[in-house]
């Protein structure tokens, strides 16, 4: 991984706190909530962009929301697979996620659809190795 790309990393705090894997393999998002002003955010963070405070707790997101918008993305930077699908996730707890949506047709897509998280392999780095990530993909009725 680029220098670049660890600083991204360490910036966005992906580095695996943000994604919790489940017994059997299901995985769920984490982010925190500010108890001082009651703040949700995703990813999770130690100082609430609403108030300042530095009183957040890690809060377990749920595993399904509805899709709110998408694009198709024909252009990235190298080592990105595409095209690929970019997305919002609404989630129950007042949350907005961006993130890849994966696992279907573009063209299927509806607004408030719903979908649930997911990994996804998003690219590959310098070496040619898979970089797995977390997505969103039409939720299974």
């Amino acid at each position: 991984m680029s220098q670049s790309a660890r600083e991204l990393e360490a910036a966005l705090n992906i580095d695996g706190s943000a994604v919790a894997h489940e017994p059997g393999g299901a995985v769920h998002l984490v982010g925190s909530e500010c108890h001082d002003c009651h703040a949700r955010v995703f990813p999770p963070t130690a100082v609430c962009p609403g108030c300042m405070s530095e009183n957040m707790a890690p809060l377990n997101l749920s595993r399904r929301g509805t899709l709110y918008s998408w694009s198709v993305v024909h252009a990235a930077p190298r080592g990105w697979s595409l095209p690929f699908v970019a997305g919002y996730v609404d989630l129950p707890e007042g949350v907005r996620v961006f993130a890849h949506i994966v696992g279907g047709d573009p063209k299927a897509l509806r607004f408030d659809m719903a979908v649930e998280v997911t990994t996804a392999v998003l690219g590959t780095d310098e070496q040619g190795r898979a970089l797995e990530g977390f997505a969103f993909a039409p939720a299974k009725e």
